[in-house]
C-alpha cells in the first residue's frame, strides 16, 4: 500500500511538474523555417486578447516587437523573438498577422530543477511547417534569464513585464571585454555606475579603475572607491615609454626637423635610464625600461652634445628640447608628473595604489581627468592603460589577479580616426583589447559616439549594452560590430526608453532587451543636467560668485 500511495504521488508531482512547462494556448503556426529564424501566421483576434490579460502570472504579451515566444519540439522547446509583424487582410477586415521571429535558442525539460528548464543558446531541433507557437510565461523567462549563483549579477529587469531579473555572467563579461553604449541622457553612466557596483557586491576584492573624464564617478563609488585627480595622482614622466615622451617632448606633429629631435631624445632618455640603473645589468635597459632618471641629466647632456656641434645651424633640435622639458619643470599644472619629489623609484606604491594591490575595503579606482591639461592628457591615458597591461604581462604566481579598465568617452581615446594625438593611447587600449583577455586584463568601453570609437577595439567586445541611439550612424556602426545577430533587437534601438538596454553576447544567455535598475541617490553618478526651469528663476546669492570663480580657473592655469 505505502509503494502504491508512493508512486500516486510521484506520479502527480510529475503530472504537476509538466503541466507547469505545457503551453496553454495556441497563438499561431509556423508557415517559413530558415537557417537562423521563421515566420508565422497568426489569429490576431488571440493576440489581442493575450494582451489585454494584466497578471503577473499570465504569459508575456505574444503580440510585442521583442517578445518571446516558444514552439514544442521534440527535446523541449525553441525559444523565438519577434522581430516584425505585418497583418494580412482578408477582405474588409485584418484577421491575420505574419510574424518574422528570429531563433534563440533551446530549452530541454528538467522537472526537477527550479525553473523546470535547462537553457542553451543555439538551434537542436529545427521547428517544421505547421507546428504551433505559443506564448512563454515568467517561469519560461525566469529559466533563460534568471540565473541567480555566485557567477551571476541582475542588473535590471526583462522586457516587456519588466517581472523577470536579467542576469548577466561575470565571467563572460569580464572574460570577453563589454562595452555601454547610447546617447546622451539615455541612463549610460548610471548603468555604468550600477553594473560596476552589482560586480563590486558580488565580488569585494575586485581590481577595477576608471577613466573618468568629467568627475561623474567620485560620488558614485564614495564607499568603495579611492579617488585620483591632479592633487595626489602621481604619474612620474620616467614611467613613459619612449613613443609617449616623443608625444609629451616634441608632439605628433612637427617640423622637418622632428626626425632628428627623436633621434637626439632616444639617446638621451637611454644614457639618462643608463646612469640612474642600480639594479639591471646594462645590456638588459632599454629607453622603453621604467628606470627612474633626471631631468637634469637630461638636460646636462643636451648641453655637452651641443658643445661638440661645429655648425649653429644644427643646434636647433638640441634647443628645442631643452626649451620644452624647461617649460614643462617649471609649468605647475603639470606637477603630478615632474615633481621633483617623484625622482624616487616609486613604482610599487603607485602600481599597488591604482590598482588596488591591497584592496583595503576599496577595490575601484576612479582618476578624474578633467584637471588634466588638454595637451597631455593622451599621454597621461597612454601611461595608465600601457601600465595596467604590463603589469598583467609579468605577473605571475598565485597573488595574480584579474583587472578591469573602463574607459568612459572611449571615442576620445580610441578613436577611428588616425591622424590624431591619441596614437599611443589607442595603441594601448587596443592591445588590451585584443590581447589583454589572456592576461587577464578585461576592457569597459563606454560612448554616447559609438560610430567615432576604433572598430578594432569594439568589435573585441564581446558583450554589448547598447542604449537608446538616435544617429541612423552609430545604430548601423553597433549592427556592425556586434558579436552575433540581433537584427529584431536592433530595430528597437532607437524606441528604447531611458534606462532601458538591448544586452547581446557573450555575458547574457540570449539577446535580451532589459529595464536597468535604478541606483540609490547617494550611488548616482554627478552627470545629470542643469535644471534652467528652477535655476533660471533664483536670483545671485553670492556677489563674489564670478571673482571666485576667476580665482579658481585662475589658480589651475587652464
Amino acid at each position: 500500500m505505502k509503494n502504491q500511495a508512493s508512486e500516486k504521488q510521484e506520479s502527480d508531482m510529475s503530472s504537476v511538474e509538466l503541466s507547469e512547462i505545457e503551453p496553454s494556448r495556441e497563438i499561431g503556426q509556423i508557415t517559413e523555417v530558415s537557417g537562423n529564424g521563421a515566420k508565422a501566421i497568426c489569429d490576431l483576434a488571440v493576440l489581442r486578447e493575450l494582451s489585454n490579460i494584466d497578471s503577473d502570472e499570465a504569459e508575456f504579451s505574444p503580440g510585442q516587437i521583442g517578445t518571446i515566444l516558444k514552439i514544442k519540439v521534440s527535446k523541449g522547446y525553441l525559444f523565438v523573438t519577434v522581430r516584425n509583424i505585418i497583418a494580412q487582410q482578408n477582405g474588409a477586415t485584418f484577421d491575420k498577422a505574419i510574424m518574422t521571429l528570429d531563433f534563440l535558442g533551446h530549452g530541454i525539460r528538467a522537472p526537477y530543477t527550479e525553473t523546470r528548464m535547462i537553457f542553451d543558446r543555439g538551434v537542436t531541433d529545427f521547428p517544421i511547417p505547421g507546428q504551433a507557437i505559443y506564448p512563454v510565461s515568467l517561469r519560461d523567462v525566469e529559466g533563460i534569464f534568471g540565473n541567480n549563483d555566485s557567477n551571476h549579477f541582475h542588473l535590471g529587469h526583462v522586457f516587456p513585464q519588466h517581472l523577470t531579473p536579467a542576469s548577466i555572467n561575470i565571467d563572460a563579461l569580464l572574460g570577453k571585454h563589454f562595452a555601454i553604449l547610447g546617447s546622451t541622457g539615455t541612463g549610460k553612466s548610471c548603468t555604468v555606475a550600477l553594473l560596476i557596483r552589482r560586480i563590486v557586491e558580488r565580488l569585494p576584492h575586485a581590481h577595477i579603475l576608471m577613466l573618468d573624464p568629467h568627475n561623474e564617478y567620485e560620488t558614485a563609488f564614495s564607499d568603495c572607491a579611492e579617488h585620483f585627480d591632479i592633487n595626489n595622482l602621481r604619474l612620474p614622466y620616467w614611467m613613459m615609454n619612449f613613443e609617449e615622451h616623443v608625444e609629451m617632448f616634441i608632439g605628433a606633429y612637427g617640423s622637418k626637423e622632428r626626425m632628428i629631435e627623436i633621434d637626439v631624445l632616444r639617446r638621451c632618455i637611454y644614457e639618462a635610464r643608463i646612469d640612474n640603473n642600480e639594479n639591471l645589468p646594462a645590456e638588459q635597459v632599454t629607453v622603453d625600461t621604467p628606470i627612474p632618471y633626471k631631468l637634469s641629466f637630461v638636460m646636462r647632456y643636451l648641453d655637452e652634445e651641443m658643445g661638440k656641434l661645429d655648425n649653429p645651424e644644427t643646434l636647433t633640435p638640441y634647443l628645442r628640447l631643452k626649451n620644452k622639458i624647461d617649460e614643462l619643470r617649471r609649468d605647475t599644472r603639470f606637477g603630478f608628473m615632474f615633481s621633483g619629489m617623484l625622482i624616487n623609484d616609486s613604482l610599487n606604491s603607485i602600481i599597488g595604489e591604482l590598482l588596488r594591490f591591497p584592496v583595503n575595503n576599496k577595490p575601484v579606482s576612479t582618476i578624474d581627468l578633467s584637471g588634466v591639461p588638454s595637451e597631455i592628457v593622451n599621454v597621461v591615458v597612454s601611461i595608465i592603460s600601457r601600465a595596467v597591461f604590463d603589469f598583467a604581462v609579468w605577473s605571475r604566481g598565485n597573488d595574480a589577479r584579474p583587472i578591469l579598465l573602463v574607459c568612459e568617452e572611449a571615442h576620445r581615446y580610441v578613436p577611428t580616426d588616425n591622424s590624431t594625438i591619441f596614437n599611443s593611447t589607442k595603441k594601448a587600449i587596443e592591445r588590451i583589447a585584443k590581447e589583454g583577455r589572456k592576461y587577464g586584463v578585461s576592457l569597459g568601453l563606454v560612448s554616447q559616439r559609438p560610430a567615432d570609437v576604433s572598430e578594432s577595439a569594439l568589435s573585441q567586445c564581446g558583450t554589448i549594452f547598447a542604449m537608446r541611439l538616435n544617429n541612423d550612424r552609430d545604430q548601423k556602426f553597433v549592427a556592425h560590430v556586434l558579436p552575433e545577430g540581433a537584427e529584431g533587437s536592433l530595430n528597437a534601438l532607437s524606441s528604447l526608453q531611458n534606462r532601458e538596454a538591448l544586452a547581446v553576447g557573450e555575458g547574457v544567455e540570449a539577446p535580451v532587451r532589459l529595464l536597468i535598475d535604478k541606483l540609490d541617490d547617494e550611488h548616482l553618478p554627478s552627470s545629470g543636467s542643469p535644471s534652467y526651469s528652477v535655476d533660471w528663476q533664483l536670483g545671485l546669492e553670492d556677489e563674489n560668485f564670478v571673482k571666485a570663480t576667476i580665482d579658481r580657473w585662475r589658480r589651475t592655469g587652464q
